[in-house]
């Protein structure tokens, strides 16, 4: 019985080795202007406003906060979570209109510095605030085990797979026992003109870059991730494209794509 098992799970990680979607780094053609120094450069010349962080868009703020508290009260009930990090954080909307209200805590990490000045200002005045940090997320390292929600919205696309992957492993190593990942973001269609390899969708002007929803969920599974819901956001201009918000916990080590 041992030896069926054992041949059992040779058999599962062959063809899960078969069934892998090679992951993107900075050499690839939709990634080659995907830098820091790239979206620094980029966002240092959009106003430190609602509407500058929002892409003109200042209007979704509303339903955006309001569907994102709604996915959060579903997954995890109406109990305050003890400490959030609010990831790619910009001026602080999502710390203030979102975290606040999920957690005792929140702390927030940004890459520009004059927003994370901005965002101190914004929430002077909210008590649950705590540590604010200035850093790509390729560079920031989470504390490890203090998180019990690390909130990763609107900025993914400005890492490459194999950052992103890297990232989203040490926020599972951030999280405490329970913790979970919500990552809320865009995505695109393998049809959409324009695409490359079915999968990618370039912005030239950010210098980001959008994925099917078909990628972002293997690079959950490449991070060791379970999906345990998603949500596509209701209420935004139809102008705009497809925003999903996924549910995520780390798997057990015997469960992942590499064990």
């Amino acid at each position: 019985a041992c030896e069926i098992a054992a041949e059992s799970r040779s058999r599962a990680r062959v063809a899960r080795m078969a069934d892998a979607i090679p992951l993107a780094d900075g050499t690839h053609e939709a990634f080659r202007t995907v830098t820091t120094e790239n979206a620094e450069k980029y966002w240092e010349a959009i106003p430190s406003t609602m509407d500058g962080v929002l892409g003109g868009f200042e209007i979704v703020a509303a339903p955006d906060a309001d569907t994102s508290l709604a996915f959060a009260g579903a997954m995890f009930g109406p109990k305050l979570l003890g400490r959030a990090l609010d990831c790619g954080a910009g001026i602080g909307r999502v710390s203030r209109d979102v975290l606040s209200k999920l957690a005792l805590k929140v702390d927030l990490v940004e890459l520009v510095p004059k927003y994370v000045e901005q965002a101190r200002v914004e929430l002077k005045d909210e008590p649950k605030m705590c540590d604010f940090f200035t850093s790509s997320l390729q560079d920031f390292v989470p504390a490890e085990g203090i998180y019990d929600l690390i909130w990763i919205q609107w900025v993914i696309g400005h890492l490459t797979d194999v950052e992103l992957v890297d990232f989203l492993q040490r926020c599972a190593r951030g999280l405490r026992p329970g913790g979970w990942i919500v990552v809320k973001d865009n995505n695109t269609s393998p049809t959409e003109p324009g695409i490359i390899d079915g999968k990618y969708l370039i912005d030239a002007d950010d210098h980001s870059v959008m994925r099917t929803n078909k990628v972002v969920k293997h690079l959950f599974a490449t991070a060791g991730l379970k999906l345990h819901k998603e949500v596509v956001q209701k209420r935004f201009p139809s102008e705009l494209c497809t925003v999903r918000m996924y549910a995520l916990t780390p798997l057990p080590p015997s469960e992942r794509a590499d064990h």
